[in-house]
């Protein structure tokens, strides 16, 4: 499990299996981000092989504890033909989360504002910039 953070929420990768062995360590890393103040988190799921009802039940209590605390959750899923996102959704993960296929897609949403910003930025800018008066020409160096 590995984490960090991109556009303002906290990306955390599980890789392998989540079932009753490992599950502890997810509980506790998900537990902490969220009571040390994290309120919007992407968990990618992409590369977990297993994930058993107890991984699925951390996930759904991490969401409860977000929502609680007026905080967001996304869920990157593996690919469509794989086994664990089939088990995933017998437990009506996609009715529960709101599911994406990469982390890129999960954020895709918060780069529009930050492309916004930077366009307001280049026209504030450009307003800066002082223009010849009327009937004057500007001449290149």
């Amino acid at each position: 499990m590995s984490y960090g953070e991109r556009y303002g929420w906290t990306v955390v990768q599980v890789a392998g299996e989540v079932d009753i062995s490992g599950v502890a360590a997810l509980r506790e890393r998900l537990q902490r981000l969220v009571t040390d103040g994290c309120l919007r988190m992407v968990v990618d799921i992409s590369r977990v092989d297993f994930c058993d009802s107890t991984g699925f039940a951390v996930l759904v209590a991490t969401r409860r504890m977000l929502s609680s605390r007026d905080g967001q959750l996304r869920l990157v899923l593996p690919g469509p033909e794989v086994h664990t996102r089939k088990i995933l959704q017998l437990f009506g993960i996609e009715r529960i989360f709101d599911v994406h296929d990469s982390v890129d897609d999960a954020l895709a949403d918060l780069r529009e504002p930050l492309l916004t910003a930077d366009a307001a930025e280049v026209a504030e800018v450009a307003e800066a910039v002082p223009r010849p008066r009327e009937g004057t020409h500007a001449a290149a160096d």
